[in-house]
């Protein structure tokens, strides 16, 4: 991540200070309070599954048409906006991808990573959401994806450039059951916005 030198908020250049027990990127202006934190971001991905005729369980990858990473397969996956919730956004990215209508049944991975692949101020976290199959078949555009489709996990072993995050994610969405990782529960009615995520059939008394 490129260094921030000029405030966000009037332009300044910014200088660096001790704020919060380390220095950081701050405005100097007298009438200007901006620090950069650093940056942060979500992505999301979606193990979508679903069974063949035979009984035989597949689950849904994309193939990356531009670099970084061209050639690769993964999970089919993106960002998530600034105002959007995790299930929304990860629906979103199978559907744009893949063509693929799927519904969010849990979380059950995630990867927390500092840095950034250039270094500096950078924070990314990378949920992997569990999504029950709806509807349609592989579509994809064929330039930003060169290809989508259903694989067996047996035939992912033979993909050449299949990134080792999504084969990760598959295997723990496939040896465990459906519904068992973090569930959204409900949206919160009373603060736009929110969502919340819980573990199913906790039994209370236990805590007793």
């Amino acid at each position: 991540m490129a260094q921030m030198n000029f405030c966000p908020s009037c332009a300044t250049p910014l200088d660096s200070r001790m704020e919060g027990g380390r220095e950081r990127r701050a405005c100097p202006a007298d009438a200007c309070n901006f620090i950069h934190f650093g940056d942060f971001s979500i992505g999301c991905a979606g193990v979508v599954l679903r069974e063949r005729a035979d009984g035989e369980l597949t689950a849904l990858l994309v193939q990356r048409g531009h670099n970084p990473f061209a050639g690769s397969w993964q999970l089919p996956g993106g960002y998530a906006e600034h105002d959007e919730l995790l299930t929304t956004a990860v629906a979103r990215e199978v559907e744009e991808e893949a063509g693929i209508i799927a519904t969010v049944r849990d979380l059950v991975a995630f990867r927390h990573s500092v840095g950034g692949t250039a270094g500096g101020p950078s924070t990314n976290v990378y949920m992997i959401f569990r999504l029950d199959y709806v509807s349609g078949e592989p579509e994809f555009d064929g330039d930003e994806i060169a290809h989508a489709d259903f694989y067996s996990f047996d035939e992912m072993t033979r993909i050449d450039k299949l990134q080792s995050l999504s084969r990760w994610g598959i295997e723990q969405a496939l040896r465990t059951d459906p519904g068992s990782g973090i569930s959204p529960e409900l949206v919160d009615r009373e603060r736009a916005g929110w969502q919340l995520f819980g573990l199913d059939d906790i039994d209370i008394a236990q805590f007793r």
